[in-house]
């Protein structure tokens, strides 16, 4: 079996995730950019493939970032780039506050679940060194292996209630690349400290990338500003 992931996986890719996983858990794919690779969606056959990568530092200090934020600002232009430069941790950032903005009765910072639920891969490219077996198939070494994060970490063979947020969650086996954890539990909780009454402002614009799982905008209203800002 043999997929295109164009349009319809940008915009419902969670949709086509769990069609994969049901339906061809391994098979070949053709990417945006033409290329051929084998598309792995499930849990275990993703954790097999996947193969740890190097953390890259980001930058930025968030006490700084929060002093120059006045009036309505946009989530990754105004603060998680200059908080983490051009990273996908500042994806991860954004899509964190996100969901937290749009589920307030979960008040507490859990980036592993956060990552989890909507981390900042949505895909990872791998090649094999040597040929590896995944679900029956064999796939020769050279060939390039897509891991669908964002499928593996709603596997509901792993993971119970696997579309929920839950921040209560343990979700420490889940698959990423590094989510500089520190970083980004500062971010979002200095942010909510600083602004706590803080609105999505309009319906954030979804990023067109199959890597990235990210909004190109994220419109916020601050409201009150805390007397706090530490």
């Amino acid at each position: 079996m043999a997929v295109m992931l164009d349009e319809k996986y940008i915009q419902d890719r969670h949709t086509m995730h769990r069609w994969l996983r049901s339906q061809a858990p391994i098979c070949e794919a053709q990417l945006p950019d033409g290329q051929w690779v084998w598309l792995i969606s499930r849990y275990a056959d993703a954790a097999e493939a996947l193969r740890p990568s190097p953390v890259v530092p980001v930058p930025g200090d968030v006490d700084d970032v929060l002093a120059g934020i006045d009036g309505d600002f946009d989530l990754l232009a105004d603060f998680a780039r200059p908080v983490a430069g051009d990273h996908a941790v500042a994806h991860l950032i954004v899509n964190g506050v996100v969901n937290l903005l749009r589920h307030p009765d979960q008040t507490r910072v859990n980036v592993a679940e956060l990552s989890r639920h909507d981390g900042p891969y949505g895909m990872a490219l791998r090649t094999t060194p040597d040929t590896i077996a995944l679900a029956g198939i064999d796939i020769a070494a050279g060939e390039t292996v897509a891991v669908l994060l964002g499928s593996a970490n709603r596997d509901p063979a792993r993971f119970d209630r696997p579309d929920d947020l839950d921040l209560a969650r343990d979700a420490t086996e889940r698959l990423t690349l590094g989510d500089h954890e520190n970083l980004v539990a500062e971010a979002i909780t200095k942010l909510r400290r600083r602004f706590p009454s803080l609105t999505l402002n309009g319906e954030p614009t979804r990023l067109d990338d199959v890597i990235v799982n990210g909004y190109a905008a994220a419109p916020v209203s601050p409201g009150p500003t805390s007397a706090d800002p530490a």
